[in-house]
């Protein structure tokens, strides 16, 4: 078994460790906290019903809000697509807080997002910080894994480390997070301080790194044979990633996302999903309250549609269980390039809306990599056709902007989603014009 010394002389230290402090000992109960919000709600509310534009930030309360904006909003990650759009790898903007603003913005400012989610170091910096992995960081791609600490100690050796890095963990201090505690005290004074743009923060959520620090073969036969086992080291992830979403909440974020991505809905059953991982998700929203959170995942097909062998469930079913968590917004998107991000959006929207949610639909990343801006445009038309009326808290989003994407796609993208995605939408128009090019 590796000391914590050992294992820790393997994180790339850039403030020395200190104990942790709750920053948001002291702050305004929730409650105070959820009255100010609705305040800022129901003047967005009034503006909206004057006629006047909405702005970035009252758009995206409005959607929150299950309340509908001006228009449909739309986000997007900051994966390596915009670094490399603008002519910097993946690791020169991690590395340097100053530059990673920047480049959000310009992003953010160019193409006329909503808000930007940072998202290069995102999936496992706080189980890398915490000593449990040593990363791998090539030049131009998200950081992947590259020692996984745990493979060679007992289960009792797992556990036990496991429970003193959560105990010991310091956000703040710890591993490579500092850099991202200076980007988002940098993207708030700029933007929202500064320009009233909402910021989205992008931490990862707690079964994704609880299974990356495990490793998929132990995480499978611990849910099969040593439940326990699970329970008590997703504990303890979840004990270390409250500290990160409330040192994040601190900085002044706007609202938060956090993505369950691959090795949730297409890796797992929904059965385990609603065993190992649910009942974790409640605390972490709650520990944040009243931050809007999308907790979401990859991909609803998996799920099942009440038709597939062995699949005993169904996606209404599993959006259902994912609205109990208490996220406000519930997603349909899909786990890679080429899988469609839908499937009866009809019945998606019409099931979020019943479990009081907003709902985000995602086209397929295929389309705006390899498509022409016409073909983009006509993706875009045609997800707003198939979710009209497209009301009480519709957004749409790409996946995420696939390297080489051109600046032509990314501009129809977002001019095709205010062409036909403004309220109210003119629905024989869109048919219009499908049947037009259609023909």
């Amino acid at each position: 078994m590796s000391t914590h010394e050992e294992r820790m002389s393997l994180v790339e230290e850039v403030l020395p460790h200190k104990d942790w402090n709750d920053p948001l000992e002291g702050w305004p109960a929730p409650e105070d906290q959820g009255a100010m919000m609705m305040t800022m709600i129901q003047g967005a509310i009034a503006k909206r019903d004057s006629g006047a534009e909405l702005s970035r930030m009252e758009r995206t309360l409005l959607v929150g809000s299950q309340n509908q904006p001006d228009r449909i909003p739309t986000f997007s990650f900051f994966t390596d697509g915009p670094a490399n759009l603008y002519g910097y790898t993946c690791r020169q903007v991690e590395r340097d807080p100053k530059l990673h603003a920047q480049v959000v913005e310009r992003w953010t400012e160019e193409f006329g997002f909503e808000a930007l989610g940072e998202g290069i170091d995102s999936m496992n910096s706080e189980i890398e910080a915490m000593g449990l992995i040593k990363m791998k960081l090539p030049e131009n791609v998200p950081g992947d894994v590259k020692i996984r600490h745990f493979d060679e100690m007992s289960d009792e050796e797992v556990l036990d480390t496991w429970e003193e890095a959560a105990d010991r963990f310091n956000p703040f201090t710890d591993g490579r997070l500092p850099r991202r505690i200076e980007l988002y005290q940098r993207l708030v004074e700029s933007l929202t301080k500064q320009r009233g743009w909402p910021v989205l923060a992008a931490p990862s959520a707690t079964f994704a790194q609880t299974v990356n620090a495990l490793g998929f073969k132990r995480t499978v036969n611990w849910m099969r044979r040593k439940p326990e086992n699970f329970h008590r080291a997703i504990s303890s992830q979840l004990k270390a990633n409250i500290k990160w979403f409330r040192a994040l909440k601190s900085l002044e974020v706007t609202f938060f996302i956090s993505i369950d991505a691959w090795n949730a809905v297409p890796n797992f059953r929904p059965e385990q999903l609603y065993t190992f991982e649910k009942p974790y998700v409640g605390p972490l929203v709650q520990s944040i309250a009243p931050s809007p959170m999308i907790y979401f995942y990859w991909g609803l097909a998996p799920t099942g549609d009440g038709n597939i062998p062995g699949i005993t469930t169904d996606w209404i079913e599993f959006l259902e269980k994912s609205a109990e968590t208490g996220t406000f917004c519930v997603t349909n998107l899909a786990p890679d390039y080429y899988t469609p991000p839908s499937n009866d959006l009809k019945k998606f929207r019409e099931t979020a809306q019943r479990l009081g949610k907003s709902y985000i639909t995602g086209i397929k990343d295929e389309v705006l990599l390899s498509g022409s801006p016409g073909e983009v445009r006509a993706e875009v038309r045609r997800v707003i056709r198939d979710l009209y009326p497209c009301d009480k808290g519709c957004v749409l989003v790409p996946n995420m902007i696939p390297m080489g994407t051109t600046k032509e796609n990314i501009h129809a993208w977002v001019n095709a989603l205010k062409e036909y995605g403004t309220y109210p939408i003119d629905i024989d128009r869109i048919n219009h014009d499908i049947t037009a090019e259609d023909g």
